[in-house]
């Protein structure tokens, strides 16, 4: 992934899970909906999934949506502190909080239950 954005997609990587080699890809079903998906790799295979985007109308958005993601956790990461709920939601609510709704009701949902 030679591209800045790339560059940047894996450095946040290793900021977040270590210095270590990522299967960084986006992958469709139908080509008309979009995930960017992050595995470690291993050489002769792949880790669980790391990190997952929602869905996404094109290739360029999914990956523009793991990179927005990724530089928000990073930098999270750099501060030390663990994140809060409004920071869950900034980095997994999907571009422009689109998902936001549907993960606070989740959060909510949760906290009820302990």
């Amino acid at each position: 992934m030679p591209s800045k954005q790339g560059q940047r997609i894996e450095a946040n990587c290793k900021i977040i899970w270590g210095d270590a080699d990522y299967d960084i890809d986006v992958e469709t079903d139908d080509h008309i909906w979009f995930m960017g998906i992050i595995k470690k790799d291993f050489g002769d295979s792949y880790g669980p999934v790391l990190t997952m985007t929602g869905l996404c109308h094109s290739r360029e958005k999914a990956y523009r949506e793991l990179d927005r993601m990724l530089k928000i956790w990073a930098g999270q990461v750099k501060i030390g502190q663990p994140m809060t709920k409004e920071q869950d939601l900034e980095v997994f609510g999907g571009p422009n909080g689109r998902n936001r709704r549907v993960l606070e009701i989740f959060q909510a949902e949760l906290d009820k239950r302990g």
